[in-house]
């Protein structure tokens, strides 16, 4: 099974490999980040082999050379945001822009990339993040609903019914 891991380089996206790497199934990552990617230094050669750090400098732009990576995946772990402290250092565009809209194009290129079907996405959200949108969330309830309301929605009906 060859998943993708995007936001690599980060604490989650570490550990992401380190746990994937102890699959026997998960025969290859790919670690999607904005800067190189080591398979963690407590693995062996052999499971470090499986990771391949492939470097984007934007997740709303993905080069050719990236998109072949994607062929084959068969699933996606996305870690890529902002967390509710950091966000007060951003305009709501731009968090709209990381948390939405970067997610959506990733998602759809990678769903254009002939995955293997099913093509399991998984989108890390965070605390309080609320899938049902009819209920407010108890903490940063604009927040919350910011992070899951529009890629969980679009990503729904972008996927045909037999993935």
């Amino acid at each position: 099974m060859k998943i993708i891991i995007t936001g690599a380089s980060g604490f989650v996206g570490t550990e992401l490999i380190r746990q994937a790497l102890r699959r026997p199934e998960v025969t290859s990552i790919i670690a999607l980040s904005r800067k190189p990617v080591s398979a963690p230094a407590d693995v062996s050669e052999s499971d470090a082999a499986r990771v391949k750090s492939v470097v984007i400098n934007d997740y709303d732009a993905y080069p050719d050379d990236v998109k072949k990576e994607f062929v084959g995946a068969s699933a996606c772990i996305w870690t890529v945001a902002i967390t509710f402290s950091g966000s007060k250092n951003y305009t709501l565009p731009e968090l709209v822009r990381i948390c939405q809209t970067s997610t959506l194009i990733g998602f759809r290129t990678m769903v254009e990339a002939q995955p293997t079907k099913p093509f399991r996405f998984l989108y890390v959200s965070g605390m309080h993040a609320e899938r049902d949108q009819t209920k407010t969330p108890p903490f940063a309830p604009d927040y919350a609903l910011l992070r899951v309301r529009r890629p969980k929605t679009e990503m729904l009906a972008t996927l045909p019914c037999d993935n």
